[in-house]
């Protein structure tokens, strides 16, 4: 089973950020089509944390995000966001993409459109 652990920090407020990442449309891609895939929902705790798992669908995969007010100290208003997800592949292919890092830099990749996406304010995504 593979684990990939990645943080950014968003310069907008906890409640912004939470708010987009509950949004389907600006959820990274990585993220999205869960519910068509199974994944189920296991813990919620709004402007904290969301964990799920792969459901009987995808089992062995499971994630969870934290949402952490950051910069409070010196009056910024940003937000960390720290994602795990465990993945267990599946056949030659998936153990190969895995293997050379690729599924670690497609979170990095999706991350950091998450969070240009919620700084510029995209749609919805509004303060």
């Amino acid at each position: 089973m593979g684990r990939i652990e990645e943080s950014v920090e968003i310069d907008a407020p906890i409640e912004a950020v939470y708010r987009a990442w509950t949004e389907r449309a600006s959820l990274p891609a990585c993220m999205r089509g869960g519910a068509e895939r199974g994944v189920v929902a296991v813990e919620v705790a709004p402007l904290d944390r969301i964990a799920w798992s792969g459901g009987e669908e995808r089992p062995g995969h499971s994630g969870v995000v934290t949402f952490h007010r950051a910069g409070a100290a010196d009056g910024e208003d940003s937000t960390r966001v720290m994602l795990q997800l465990d993945t267990e592949p599946h056949g030659l292919w998936d153990h190969l993409v895995e293997g050379l890092g690729f599924t670690d830099r497609h979170v990095i990749d999706e991350l950091a459109a998450f969070k240009a996406d919620v700084e510029r304010g995209g749609p919805g995504l509004a303060a």
